[in-house]
């Protein structure tokens, strides 16, 4: 199991510079109004977030495999709600720089979330 999660860490490694280097071409070509200054914090934020969830899942399988599936559901909610609050509360907080926010951690989301269920599927087909 220890591999495992050493192999996982090195593939997290490895997608996550590839990720910061889209992040950082979208800052570069992007309009200003679609950039944001935080999209630093965003990496960093679904780096641990992806990093956490990885560990939590497996450890599941490990020790209940009936509970996956229920808490592979139960984590995606509540990722999914916690994820839609975050990017609510910022564009409340501040409108002019939102736009920027919303789509730098959309892309992230998306790109995390599928690098997080192919991880999975390999995982399990093992």
């Amino acid at each position: 199991m220890a591999t495992s999660f050493r192999s996982f860490f090195i593939k997290l490694a490895i997608f996550s510079a590839v990720t910061l280097a889209i992040l950082l071409t979208w800052q570069h070509f992007a309009s200003a109004h679609f950039q944001s200054k935080l999209y630093w914090i965003i990496w960093l934020f679904f780096i641990f977030t992806t990093a956490f969830i990885h560990v939590v899942l497996i450890k599941t399988a490990n020790n209940d495999p009936k509970k996956f599936v229920n808490y592979f559901m139960g984590i995606t909610a509540l990722k999914l709600f916690a994820y839609l609050v975050i990017i609510l509360a910022y564009g409340l907080a501040s409108r002019d720089t939102a736009q920027g926010f919303i789509i730098c951690f959309l892309i992230s989301y998306f790109l995390y979330s599928g690098f997080e269920v192919i991880t999975l599927i390999r995982h399990f087909k093992k």
